[in-house]
């Protein structure tokens, strides 16, 4: 793995060391491919308005599993539907529970694995460590405290593998800058057991950070049990999460990109754009495009 930027060009990041064995001239992934998660951040402010409608929506789009956060995104929000109640609004739009996403802040996880494990869910993820959100500044951590925390995340796995659970860490931009000279995510990997913790791949932080992600996903292998598809648009907005895009409308160059996915990993991708203006509109450009519609 390297965290260094390919002087060949962005082409050259995005297909990385691991797709040099692979054939080139691949089209865009067919209709009728693997099946295509949704995350729930993608239609977040959808699901505040209608939860079900939303979710009937994205099923007639082609959309087979939905990904959603345990916990409400506002806390003590008493419109949030509970976990159970989601799960069923899920499977009753004809969805399958995906991944589902634990709490950061002040988390009760022995009550969020029970929770998880009670509607069916297999993966449980991780969506940041708690040490790269303490600061002003997103991302921004020291080499002692990360040292500190990696022991932590590995007994998180342990209380996860003995709920029946699978833990996947998700990256960012941050987590693959190096700390020290060591990148986050690799200590993570290199310290802790691969049946104590999977990875859930955010291809467009990864490239962001300047990372091929084809080659974090061939470093990964097998780890690699999720994956978040977004574009990267560093015109679109200001802030970095504006910079989230649909797949197919930024720089990554997706159409190259998925048919290598393909040869390195069965995981699951799943469709998030951080901050869309109209949620279910990025959800259906997302799908048609990766369908190649």
């Amino acid at each position: 793995m390297t965290g260094m930027i390919d002087p060949l060009g962005r082409r050259s990041l995005l297909l990385g060391g691991a797709a040099a064995l692979m054939l080139a001239g691949h089209a865009p992934a067919k209709r009728h491919g693997p099946t295509l998660g949704l995350a729930d951040t993608t239609v977040r402010k959808e699901l505040a308005r209608d939860y079900a409608g939303t979710l009937r929506a994205a099923a007639a789009m082609g959309y087979g599993l939905f990904g959603f956060r345990l916990a409400s995104y506002v806390a003590n929000d008493p419109s949030e539907p509970t976990p159970q109640d989601k799960a069923r609004m899920v499977r009753d739009a004809g969805m399958t529970v995906g991944v589902v996403r634990l709490g950061v802040r002040g988390a009760d996880y022995d009550r969020q694995f029970d929770q998880a494990a009670a509607i069916g869910a297999r993966i449980v993820a991780l969506t940041t460590a708690p040490i790269f959100i303490a600061s002003r500044t997103l991302g921004q951590t020291t080499r002692s405290a990360l040292d500190a925390y990696i022991p932590q995340l590995a007994a998180l796995g342990e209380k996860a593998k003995a709920a029946g659970l699978t833990l996947a860490y998700h990256n960012h931009w941050y987590d693959l800058m190096p700390i020290d000279g060591d990148r986050p995510l690799d200590l993570m990997a290199s310290r802790i057991a691969p049946d104590l913790l999977s990875f859930e791949v955010d291809l467009a932080w990864a490239w962001y950070a300047g990372v091929a992600p084809l080659d974090l996903l061939a470093a990964l292998g097998p780890r690699v049990v999720s994956m978040h598809l977004k574009d990267i648009d560093r015109t679109h907005g200001t802030a970095i999460t504006d910079h989230a895009v649909t797949p197919g409308s930024g720089e990554m160059d997706y159409a190259a990109l998925m048919p290598r996915i393909a040869r390195l990993t069965r995981a699951t991708g799943y469709v998030e754009v951080d901050n869309p203006e109209d949620g279910l509109a990025a959800a259906r450009a997302a799908m048609a495009y990766l369908r190649g519609r």
